[in-house]
């Protein structure tokens, strides 16, 4: 697949190849990512992306499937979203438009306009998240989450958007706080993580807004390299 493709107008002068697969145009905070099979993780957030997309939610998708999402050989079970300006509304909107879309909620029934109502109340409302799985597969499924934190704003005002296979449109958490929430987290998993986006995006990272991240999260930068 020719990852050239469709990037119209882009000033070449920002636009980083980090290998046959990764191309990244800093001045615009775009990843243009080509996968010739994409796993279940890929099909589930990019359904579930997409739906968001068209609802002009602002959204951004932070936690493991974002090494996933570039390679990271491993699987998840869940795949994190957090969003914001997520009325009680604006969620029975988006349920409908899932609903159609065939994801299901875990914790109701996506079709009753009662249950979502007290989904709303009982779970984002008091800053829990909500689960949803697609066409009745388990695992991997959706977390959704209304962002709350002031690093889950920042993950959202300042994603990258991936352009995967020039079809599907996905914004992610700033690699800069993700490698730092990962050593922050310090599981062999997340510290496996941090050290594969750490090395995957090594030429376009922005090297001081990792050491704040790392000093503001406590966590030593050394363990990258």
């Amino acid at each position: 697949m020719d990852i050239v493709l469709g990037m119209r107008r882009m000033d070449m002068t920002s636009a980083i190849q980090l290998n046959e697969s990764i191309l990244v145009d800093t001045g615009s905070r775009r990843i243009y990512l080509s996968k010739p099979v994409l796993t279940a993780e890929d099909e589930i957030a990019s359904s579930f992306a997409s739906v968001l997309e068209e609802l002009g939610i602002r959204y951004s998708i932070v936690a493991g499937y974002i090494a996933i999402m570039f390679g990271r050989s491993r699987r998840s079970d869940d795949i994190d979203f957090i969003a914001y300006g997520v009325g009680e509304e604006k969620f029975l909107e988006l349920c409908r438009r899932l609903g159609g879309a065939g994801f299901e909620l875990m914790q109701g029934d996506i079709s009753s306009e009662e249950s979502l109502r007290r989904i709303y109340r009982e779970y984002l409302g008091q800053g829990y998240s909500v689960r949803f799985m697609y066409r009745g597969t388990i695992l991997p499924n959706i977390e959704f989450k209304l962002a709350r934190t002031r690093y889950q704003i920042y993950s959202i005002e300042n994603c990258y958007e991936v352009v995967l296979n020039n079809s599907f449109r996905l914004r992610i958490a700033p690699i800069e706080l993700q490698i730092a929430y990962k050593l922050r987290l310090g599981s062999e998993k997340d510290m496996g993580d941090a050290a594969f986006l750490y090395s995957l995006f090594k030429q376009v990272i922005n090297g001081e807004e990792l050491k704040m991240w790392c000093e503001e999260l406590g966590v030593n930068i050394k363990l990258l390299v």
